[in-house]
């Protein structure tokens, strides 16, 4: 399959799924977008979305394309449309098919599907400011000048970072959901590491806005305040 955004072939990586189905999930690391066959989403086990996440994680540093309008649907001859949706974790969003009913979905909106991300607080955004003139938008890659607000002019997401309350929250509800599963050692071991760091997160609320986290994303575009704090979901990895 080739990226609707920018042509290129995406990688096919395959992730556990419900019922021990695997799920292949094609992904584009140049424009950090998912392709999402129908109903997929729905049906990665926990121990899958962590995969998953882990997987954006290792190539956050990879060079990025800006998200524009990818119109034709790499499934079917529909078109893709942009779409809005609400979670319990809020809004979302993803160019839909209504044809195959797939879904091209950047990384950062994945992670709102997810109930894994919150805006930042006032506190934060004061300090951001303070300390940067510009950031990089998570779902879309174009750079945001903070000076003038914390939403995207291009695409109107609002910057985020990773909860860790969501997070731990959203990990236990997943598994309650998998109960049959909660015996698979693997899947018990990953969940305690990231209740670890996220206990770490808790303790220490600001560190996704220090040090490292400012590294600055290649091409100058700015910090990733999302992939920064997503970082240290995964420190004890």
């Amino acid at each position: 399959m080739n990226c609707p955004n920018c042509t290129t072939e995406m990688e096919t990586v395959a992730f556990d799924g419900t019922y021990g189905n695997p799920i292949d999930v094609d992904i584009c690391w140049a424009c950090h977008v998912l392709w999402l066959d129908k109903r997929e989403s729905l049906h990665l086990s926990p121990r899958g979305t962590l995969d998953l996440f882990h997987k954006v994680h290792e190539h956050r540093d990879d060079p990025r394309h800006t998200l524009t309008a990818p119109s034709q649907c790499p499934r079917c001859p529909s078109r893709l449309k942009l779409t809005h949706d609400r979670g319990k974790g809020g809004r979302f969003s993803y160019h839909s098919c209504d044809g195959c009913r797939g879904r091209l979905t950047p990384f950062s909106e994945f992670l709102k599907e997810k109930e894994f991300v919150r805006e930042l607080t006032p506190a934060e955004k004061s300090q951001v400011a303070a300390e940067l003139k510009s950031v990089q938008c998570s779902s879309c890659g174009a750079p945001v000048d903070v000076t003038g607000g914390f939403s995207c002019d291009h695409c109107g997401s609002p910057i985020a970072v990773l909860d860790a309350e969501a997070v731990e929250r959203t990990l236990s509800k997943l598994h309650t959901e998998n109960a049959e599963r909660s015996g698979d050692p693997v899947e018990k071991e990953m969940r305690a590491r990231v209740l670890a760091s996220m206990e770490t997160m808790r303790s220490h609320p600001d560190d996704h806005l220090r040090g490292n986290a400012f590294r600055r994303a290649p091409g100058g575009l700015g910090v990733d305040l999302l992939s920064a704090s997503l970082s240290m979901l995964f420190s004890r990895f």
